[in-house]
């Protein structure tokens, strides 16, 4: 993969993020989790991308990390672990916001935006 096909997915992911931003200040905060959501997911694809040139296709973020620590090291690996409640919750977003109606509330979503900024300095992002 070209560094500009790297660039792009980070620059989707940081868009992804300016939209749950967006949803989050006008309310709207089903959609402000999922787009958090997939923002952490197109982070770590992007990271994946650049050590290894692919990444798997799922949306499983415990999946992608865990594959990143076997290149990436242990550091990444122990973030996962330690962060396995907010990551499975990001699951449940993905599927729920999309899939059935779920009221998401303002701190569950200025929660997410903080984990998120946690992944960015994780993956060398911010």
């Amino acid at each position: 993969m070209s560094d500009e096909e790297i660039k792009i997915f980070q620059e989707k992911a940081d868009a992804f993020l300016d939209t749950g931003m967006y949803n989050f200040k006008k309310k709207r905060y089903d959609l402000a989790a999922f787009h958090i959501e997939q923002a952490v997911q197109l982070y770590v694809k992007t990271k994946l991308l650049e050590v290894a040139g692919e990444f798997p296709r799922t949306h499983n973020l415990v999946v992608l990390l865990n594959e990143l620590a076997k290149i990436n090291g242990k550091e990444i690996g122990k973030f996962a672990k330690d962060n396995l409640d907010v990551l499975t919750k990001l699951a449940d977003v993905y599927i729920t916001s999309r899939y059935y109606t779920r009221e998401f509330y303002e701190e569950e979503v200025k929660g997410l935006f903080d984990f998120v900024q946690k992944i960015k300095v994780l993956l060398e992002y911010d």
